[in-house]
């Protein structure tokens, strides 16, 4: 260690030369496996279905891979704040390599699920961990800027990912968007293992699961990714079946979609970080919502490809502002429960909506439409807005101080 990094460790600061390159690095790496992840997003459910899938059997592969994942966050968090981040996540990124590749030899539902479900595993290793790495070197007062610029980069490479898939499906086969991902994150892992620097937190006493889920300052963060997951399932697995299987959407269209989409969100996340950091951050977390539910219903509503791309539209801006102030509450808990603890919780309040969601909206798909499911959605996540406004009115957000001073290696 130079005496530069000798000095930003013990100010609790990183050196700022590290930590451009972690950030940069964190930030491909979050750019780099949503892109794979936005490349399979539309190519699973179409997939489940040539293998006979109804709406529940494609409620429960998706739910597989959330309730792996779900298990074993706050496992892997809590690791990671005493053993290190990188690790852990180069592990994360080979598995998620391989598991990926495996979807191609699925010939069943129920191995698609197993295959699913061993994913999600590797999963658990990859985002949350990059996530709390990301929150180790955010300096206070710039939790939204820091977290904003991650979650831009997140989705940025994600609103890629549907357009390649729309495109592999409709000019080579739907298995090429599985290996593409295989390829991509494997690719990942190597960049990662030979630049990316190990960080981890000084040792400090652990805190126990349940003392950190209940930590007043994650109540917030855990009710708002149940509620979100509610939106972000319903966008993730049933836009592609109602615009591909009842619009009859072409695959490039439905990746159009999502492209720009995503995007939107991006593009909010980076423009709202410093606002983010500025302002009440339950206000802004209620207008998101809102925003939210408003699209939700609107898509439900479209019968032309401009309806629909108009509502996606307005889905992202929701999308962006509200997870870039998410992002900024968890890091100011972390600095209190430890970075990987509060990443960890988080997704994992995150993973239960997404375990349960797509089974529950799968049974309203075959009893009541596909159009139900997204009145449904707006109906759900609407109710989150009074919460949260009382709330922002009760107690402003103060900023922690900086997390106990990092060892790098």
């Amino acid at each position: 260690m130079t005496v530069a990094e000798t000095s930003g460790a013990e100010s609790g600061r990183m050196d700022p030369e590290r930590k451009r390159l972690a950030a940069f690095l964190l930030c491909f790496t979050a750019f780099a496996t949503m892109l794979g992840i936005g490349i399979i997003t539309p190519a699973l459910p179409l997939y489940a279905q040539l293998m006979g899938a109804t709406g529940f059997w494609i409620g429960v592969i998706f739910s597989s891979f959330a309730l792996s994942r779900t298990v074993f966050l706050p496992v892997f968090g809590a690791m990671s704040d005493s053993c290190g981040r990188r690790n852990l996540l180069l592990i994360g990124l080979a598995g998620y390599s391989l598991f990926s590749a495996l979807y191609v030899l699925a010939d069943s539902v129920y191995l698609l699920t197993l295959i699913r479900f061993l994913h999600g595993i590797a999963a658990a290793m990859v985002f949350p961990i990059a996530i709390a790495y990301m929150g180790d070197i955010a300096d206070v007062g710039e939790e939204g800027r820091m977290m904003g610029g991650f979650h831009s980069a997140a989705f940025l490479g994600m609103s890629f990912g549907p357009l390649i898939s729309g495109v592999l499906m409709d000019y080579l086969d739907i298995s090429a968007a599985f290996l593409c991902l295989s390829l991509i994150t494997a690719v990942t892992a190597v960049v990662c293992f030979r630049f990316l620097p190990d960080h981890r937190a000084k040792p400090r006493d652990p805190v126990p699961f349940l003392t950190a889920a209940c930590h007043p300052a994650l109540r917030i963060p855990v009710f708002f990714y149940l509620v979100y997951s509610v939106a972000y399932a319903t966008y993730l697995v049933y836009l592609p079946v109602i615009t591909g299987t009842v619009q009859h959407f072409t695959g490039t269209e439905v990746g159009v979609l999502i492209f720009v989409g995503t995007v939107i969100v991006a593009g909010v996340q980076k423009l709202s970080g410093r606002i983010v950091d500025r302002s009440n951050k339950y206000f802004l977390l209620a207008i998101g919502i809102a925003v939210i539910a408003a699209a939700s219903f609107g898509i439900g509503l479209s019968a032309t490809f401009a309806e629909y791309l108009g509502a996606v539209i307005v889905l992202g801006c929701g999308f962006g502002l509200s997870l870039t102030t998410i992002a900024a509450l968890v890091t100011i808990a972390g600095r209190e429960t430890g970075q990987g603890a509060a990443a960890g919780i988080a997704s994992m309040a995150q993973g239960i909506g997404l375990m349960v969601v797509p089974v529950i909206f799968g049974v309203v798909m075959d009893t009541a439409g596909i159009h139900a499911v997204f009145f449904a959605t707006a109906a759900l996540t609407l109710i989150a807005v009074p919460v949260l406004l009382a709330v922002g009115r009760s107690r402003p957000v103060e900023l922690k101080t900086a997390a106990p001073a990092p060892v790098e290696r």
